[in-house]
Parts: C-alpha cells; structure tokens; sequence
C-alpha cells in the first residue's frame, strides 16, 4: 500500500511539472505566441511565408474577436508593429494574400498583424460601412484593444506602431487620426479617404494616401451624393494639410508609376504624402500594375521613417474601453491647395475589387 500510495504520488508531480517545465523552455526559446487577453495562441512555422504565424482572439465589446500575426523567424528582437486593416467584403486572410505586408516579416523588418472585422467589415463612422455600421460596433477601440495586446504579447517596440487600411479600413484609419492621434506613429491608405476633416486644432499625424485615378469604388474626383458623401482625393488631401499645419511647397518625384507628392516640415515633425497611380483602379496595386516598388515598400518607407513617444504615455493619452470611438470630426477647410491628379495616359484598369461600400 505504501509502495502505491508513493507510486500515485511520483505520478501526480509528473503530470503538475512537465507542462510548467515545457511552457518554461519554450518561453526561454523565445515563443512569442502568449495572449494575456485570450486563449494562448499557438505559433506555426508558416513556410509559405517565412514566417512565425499565430491567430490570437480577443473577447471585445461581448464578442470573441480575432486579428492573425507573422514574426520574424529570426533571432529574437524588438520589431516595429503594423497593423494591416481589410477592406469591406475581404476577410484578413484576402489581405494578407493580396498586400505583400507579409514580406516584411519575412525580411526581419517588421511584426505584421491582420485584424478581422465583423461581417467583413468596420465602423468607420458616418454610417461607414456594411455590418459593422449597422450594429454600431465599436471598431476603433477594437484596434485599440489588438495595439495593446500586441504590445504585451509579441515582441514588438511599442515606439513604433503603424497602421495600413485598405478602402473600409483606410476610413477607419483616418477616423482614428481624429480620436486616437498618439496611438500610431504614422498611417497609410489605398483606395480611402477620410470622411470627415477632423476637428480644428487636432494633433498632427503623420499620413500616405495612395489613390488609383481610375477608381470607380471611391471615385478620385469625389462623390458628393453617396452616401456618406465622399471627397475627392485632392480635398482629402486638404483636410490632412490642414491637420498637420505643412507648409505649402511640397516636393515631387515618381515611385514607379507612380507620382508621388511629399510635404514635410509639418506641425510636430509630422508629414504627408500622396501617392497617385494613373490608369489604376480600386484593387490593390500589383507589382505588374504598380511598378517598383510595391506599394507595400513604398507605404513601408514612410511610415518607418516615423515613430511615436514613450507607450505607456501615449496609451494612457488616449481612449480605453470597449465604446472608445474617433472623436466626432467637424469641417476644415483645406490649408493648402495639392497638386491636381497627373494627365499621364495608361492602359485600362482591371476590374475592381469590391471592397467597399
């Protein structure tokens, strides 16, 4: 009896230590996959990418939501964080497919997470767009709450946090420019404009706005009646002028096929770019449409060249909470006037993807 009384007992420290002994050697190995906010996620080696992948779920606003992420396979480090938002009718896979962000994970530049919003959609506000504006959710603090998260649980420097959106995820982006202006470092869009010019005396953010001339979805001279009204892409780049406080001389250059206009010298070190593509439409760049570079390396180039103030400071700066929304944005009128789209000839679009509404 006393010989399997002590057998049960060897037994049961057998099964209460060798998991805390395996979870410690991974974590000291550099597993990097941990969600204090959720289920642990369990990172892959992801050999179509390169990378390190892991799906992590976040119980946000009464609903279990979920964003993918790619890590540098390389030695541990402390990357820069983008965050890469869909558009309307595209899942996060559908971007990570079609955007090449992916890439810079695989090159060791970058940790690159994909959000997914509900019903393939986001609230951008204004009424923008599809199921996420219908049921009101509260999209802004969602991709507040995965910065945090991402912060705590991925090996990334909280000084340098980006955000991408494409079409849908470009309008919330420039609604988080209004309400959440210290929480990234810089934003890019394609196929996006803001709805709204943000409130006078705003803080400066640093942003791209790449924009396809032939776009059909978000027209590039603007949609007065839609519903919201959308502005052309030379009056959103006024709204943004206006934002930052840039002076009125930019400089000029071509990426590509691309024209690319840059004012810098902005309120706060902050700057904008435009990016136009003539003959191109509402779908994402390819490199065979957009020429070198990638639209991904060249939005990579200017965000990178920015970074933010202490994280904790610009955390406790701005909103928490799962109703945490852009700030309600009021007209300005524009501080500059940007050049108008270049009158370059070029072959016919491909159909657009509909990733918008």
């Amino acid at each position: 009896m006393v010989q399997l009384a002590l057998l049960s007992l060897i037994v049961l420290l057998l099964i209460v230590a060798v998991p805390r002994l395996v979870g410690s050697a991974a974590g000291a190995g550099g597993d990097r996959s941990a969600d204090a906010s959720g289920p642990a996620a369990a990172t892959t080696a992801d050999e179509s990418s390169g990378t390190l992948a892991s799906v992590h779920t976040l119980a946000f606003g009464g609903l279990d939501r979920t964003y993918r992420a790619y890590i540098p396979a390389g030695p541990p480090g402390r990357w820069p964080l983008l965050v890469v938002l869909h558009g309307r009718g595209q899942s996060a896979q559908a971007v990570v497919n079609q955007s090449g962000f992916v890439g810079l994970a695989r090159r060791g530049q970058a940790v690159v997470i994909f959000p997914d919003g509900v019903g393939r959609s986001w609230n951008a506000g204004s009424g923008c767009c599809g199921v996420a504006a219908n049921r009101r959710l509260p999209d802004a603090g969602f991709i507040r709450a995965v910065v945090a998260d991402s912060t705590r649980a991925l090996p990334v420097d909280a000084g340098r946090v980006y955000l991408v959106g494409y079409s849908n995820g470009g309008k919330l982006g420039y609604g988080m420019a209004c309400g959440e202006p210290a929480l990234f470092a810089a934003i890019a869009t394609y196929g996006a404009v803001p709805l709204t010019a943000c409130p006078a005396g705003a803080a400066p953010v640093s942003m791209l706005l790449a924009a396809g001339v032939r776009d059909s979805i978000l027209p590039f001279g603007g949609a007065p009646k839609a519903h919201p009204p959308l502005p052309s892409d030379r009056g959103a780049l006024g709204w943004l002028l206006a934002q930052d406080r840039c002076p009125p001389t930019p400089v000029t250059s071509t990426a590509g096929r691309a024209t690319v206009v840059r004012w810098v010298g902005c309120a706060g070190g902050s700057e904008v770019e435009s990016v136009v593509y003539p003959g191109v439409g509402h779908s994402w760049p390819s490199a065979a449409v957009s020429g070198s570079p990638e639209l991904a390396n060249l939005m990579w180039a200017f965000l990178s060249s920015h970074r933010t103030g202490p994280p904790l400071a610009r955390l406790a700066a701005t909103p928490s909470g799962p109703n945490a929304a852009p700030a309600a944005p009021a007209t300005a009128a524009p501080a500059t006037a940007p050049p108008a789209a270049p009158a370059t000839a070029a072959p016919p679009a491909p159909a657009p993807v509909r990733a918008d509404g």
